[in-house]
């Protein structure tokens, strides 16, 4: 009997793996006679094919040599997505759709008891229903309001988040600038621009309705705001000519680096209005956030009443 794909393909897979005809032979629960002969060009019972692919983690068809072999979950979401792209009239909402329902997914899969994906919870109006999951390793947090509907998970830090996140003088500056209304009117505004749109400062006096001194002092703070040189700002600032041929600042949105204005917007959304309920929430630590050892603060304090 002549050679076949399915013959091939097995004897290519059974010797990448290191297997002999014997030990295959065992895990299937056939004789060794039977995989030679199938690796000859016979064929075995089709209710030990699913066996097969699954001991070589390959596809039935990848035996016969219908497809490229196992494919990544990764890599079948990554196609899935894009294959949205190909569908006639299709926009980016329906690809945002799509990766929340994967991320549901993959919410709902840490619940154990769960066998079956369904679809989440949508709710309307002010009643905030959330899904958590906590445990020693991080976090996720998938809000399901259809006002305001985000998803966000949080490794936790090899030394722990109070190694990453501390009380610096940046930090409290931040704070302290949005902690003004006419700050935080000006921050909202300048979150209003579309790409390549300047606006002045006394355009921005005249919108918010503050004094352009005050705005002028809102900018020169927003404009320098990144801790690293390295960062991208979330405002630049460029310059234009007037009639006197003089420069006059104009600040610009960046687009790909303002996003995480509404990442610390939708934090604080989720402070002041937290979930009344939730559809999925698993607990699987009792630890504290931060590690208190690792507060320096608290260290420095301890030392002076020491002293």
């Amino acid at each position: 009997m002549t050679g076949t794909v399915f013959a091939t393909t097995l004897q290519t897979l059974r010797k990448q793996r290191g297997v002999t005809q014997e030990q295959l032979a065992s895990h299937l629960g056939v004789s060794p006679q039977a995989v030679s002969k199938w690796e000859n060009g016979s064929y075995p019972d089709g209710d030990l094919l699913p066996q097969i692919a699954d001991y070589f983690e390959v596809s039935i068809d990848y035996l016969y040599g219908r497809d490229k072999g196992k494919v990544s979950l990764e890599q079948q979401l990554m196609d899935a997505i894009q294959g949205i792209s190909a569908k006639e009239n299709c926009g980016y909402d329906v690809h945002f759709e799509q990766i929340l329902r994967y991320l549901w997914a993959m919410q709902i899969g840490f619940w154990p008891e769960n066998k079956h994906y369904y679809e989440r919870m949508r709710p309307e109006g002010d009643h905030v229903v959330a899904s958590t999951v906590v445990e020693d390793a991080g976090f996720t947090f998938f809000r399901l309001n259809r006002s305001l509907e985000f998803y966000t998970a949080m490794k936790k830090p090899e030394g722990g988040f109070a190694s990453y996140f501390k009380v610096t003088d940046e930090l409290v500056q931040l704070f302290a600038f949005l902690g003004k209304k006419d700050n935080l009117k000006i921050f909202f505004y300048l979150l209003s621009l579309d790409a390549g749109e300047g606006v002045s400062v006394a355009t921005i006096a005249k919108r918010i309705g503050v004094s352009e001194e005050a705005a002028e002092q809102a900018m020169a703070y927003l404009k320098n705001i990144a801790v690293h040189d390295q960062g991208n700002k979330i405002i630049q600032e460029v310059s234009v000519l007037n009639e006197y041929d003089k420069r006059e600042p104009l600040y610009v949105l960046n687009k790909c680096s303002s996003f995480p204005a509404l990442l610390l917007l939708a934090g604080a959304d989720a402070v002041l209005n937290p979930p009344g309920s939730f559809a999925l929430s698993v607990c699987g630590t009792d630890k504290a956030w931060f590690e208190r050892d690792r507060l320096d603060f608290l260290k420095k304090t301890a030392k002076k009443k020491e002293s």
